[in-house]
């Protein structure tokens, strides 16, 4: 079995498993990070509020939260948007390091780039249908360093070229 991650490259990924936490296998359950500063009550109770907004998402849905733990709600979005700081699109005036978690539901085979530039541009990562919400973006990179919160612009793509572009 292939575990959420490997689309990534080893770089990020290695680093997102010691930030983040362990992720669960694709087998139809969710993959949920931790706080690494939380307790184990917390902790459940981050992941209930994650897997929660999660049940009440619609498929197809990138979620954006200025919380840990998916509070705090930014944006919703079904579309590309090359720009979340202007003032257009489905996300618009998120600053840079706004995001603090993220949550995203995809219809079956869709997937979803995030770019640390604005226009689809700089490092990117790929999140897919397994990944289903990071409840901590701190401390997690893009491949080239920056920071993940840093992310400026996402658009959809089939989960199957991230394969191609991330391989395990």
């Amino acid at each position: 079995m292939r575990t959420t991650m490997l689309r990534m490259p080893a770089a990020f990924a290695t680093l997102a498993l010691a930030v983040l936490g362990a992720v669960v296998p694709a087998t139809g359950a969710h993959a949920s990070t931790a706080s690494t500063s939380s307790t184990a009550s917390s902790t459940a109770t981050a992941s209930e509020t994650c897997e929660n907004a999660w049940r009440n998402a619609r498929n197809g849905y990138l979620h954006l939260y200025s919380g840990y733990d998916c509070g705090g709600h930014l944006a919703s979005t079904a579309t590309n948007d090359p720009d979340w700081g202007d003032s257009s699109g489905s996300v618009h005036g998120v600053a840079v390091g706004a995001v603090k978690s993220l949550l995203f539901k995809a219809s079956s085979g869709l997937a979803v780039e995030l770019h640390a530039g604005t226009g689809y541009t700089g490092s990117q990562v790929c999140l897919t249908r397994s990944e289903s919400y990071l409840t901590e973006l701190d401390g997690a990179e893009f491949p080239d360093g920056t920071p993940l919160d840093a992310a400026r612009s996402h658009r959809w793509t089939w989960a199957s070229a991230c394969d191609d572009r991330f391989p395990g």
